[in-house]
């Protein structure tokens, strides 16, 4: 019977490399090979032997932990946990890991992307030369920008570090700021109004483990600069979609991009504006980055069935 049962639909799927590593580990696995995210229905009936499971974005519910009477550890390949009930995990002593450190760089990189996409109006101008008009239109520098950082953990901390190479204004809101790291990198820390009062671009990256979980709302849109952009890599319901399309419909918001969505996979009317960039929540979707998640999981699994518990990304 399988020790580790591989959840993820997308392992290997970049490079062998994370495959090799839990044959060279030693111990009995099964992979998810449907191509598709596992329902609970699915998992516990494929992983009803495991004693470690290497997940994705599944959910794992109070119900699904009980029905897998063998399991003592979830790896996963990824940063957010929000998919495990953190609460009955440790309650049952089933130890939940992540993948905090690869993913840092590809969301960063990603935020620039659509930040240096939006002030140049790419969107717009693809349209407007595919539909054969040479129209030039009005454009910024990312540079002369000011930026305001939603969340100063790993992600918002990178995103900072490269707008200073640009030259932008940068300022935090976090409630729990690290005001040393600030200081150094010369970011004004506001509170959450004043950010949105004077910042060219808002960009989200708060966690979703807060005493006041974050939601802009109509309210918070509307503080917004006139023409300014909004930026969420971080968790779709940060955003009140609705106030978000009547703000870029209007002109209060000049553009937004967004990796991640109330309602996945997205169809909804944010594909019908021109002024948008929207991605698949893909944030995380680099082949370096998946490999090197891919391979810590791995790592993490065999460690924890031989023994090794002494883990800096336990979670539980």
């Amino acid at each position: 019977m399988p020790k580790i049962y591989v959840t993820l639909s997308t392992f290997a799927e970049y490079g062998v490399d994370p495959l090799d590593a839990l044959e060279r580990g030693g111990f009995p696995f099964a992979i998810n090979d449907s191509g598709k995210r596992m329902t609970p229905k699915q998992i516990i009936k494929a992983a009803a032997d495991a004693v470690v499971l290497i997940a994705g974005g599944e959910a794992y519910d109070a119900h699904t932990l009980k029905s897998l009477p063998r399991l003592k550890a979830i790896c996963r390949c990824g940063a957010g946990v929000d998919n495990v009930d953190l609460s009955y995990a440790k309650a049952h002593e089933i130890a939940v890991f992540n993948t905090p450190l690869h993913p840092i760089e590809a969301v960063a990189e990603l935020t620039i992307a659509m930040m240096l996409a939006l002030v140049r109006r790419l969107p717009e101008q693809l349209l407007l030369i595919r539909e054969r008009q040479w129209k030039r239109l009005k454009t910024h520098l990312l540079a002369k920008r000011k930026v305001g950082i939603i969340g100063l953990g790993r992600i918002g901390k990178r995103v900072a570090e490269i707008l200073k190479v640009f030259g932008s204004r940068i300022s935090g809101f976090d409630p729990y700021t690290d005001k040393k790291w600030a200081k150094a990198n010369d970011v004004t820390l506001l509170p959450l109004d004043g950010l949105l009062d004077t910042s060219d671009i808002v960009s989200i990256h708060a966690s979703q483990f807060q005493e006041s979980p974050l939601r802009l709302t109509a309210r918070e849109i509307h503080r917004m600069k006139k023409g300014s952009i909004l930026i969420n890599c971080a968790r779709g319901d940060m955003v009140d979609e609705k106030a978000l399309i009547e703000a870029l419909k209007n002109g209060r918001l000049g553009g937004a991009g967004l990796d991640v969505f109330e309602e996945e996979p997205y169809k909804g009317e944010l594909t019908q504006l021109n002024n948008v960039v929207l991605t698949p929540h893909c944030g995380t979707l680099t082949v370096e980055t998946r490999v090197a998640m891919e391979l810590e999981a791995a790592a993490t699994a065999i460690r924890f069935l031989r023994g090794d518990t002494d883990f800096i990304n336990q979670i539980v």
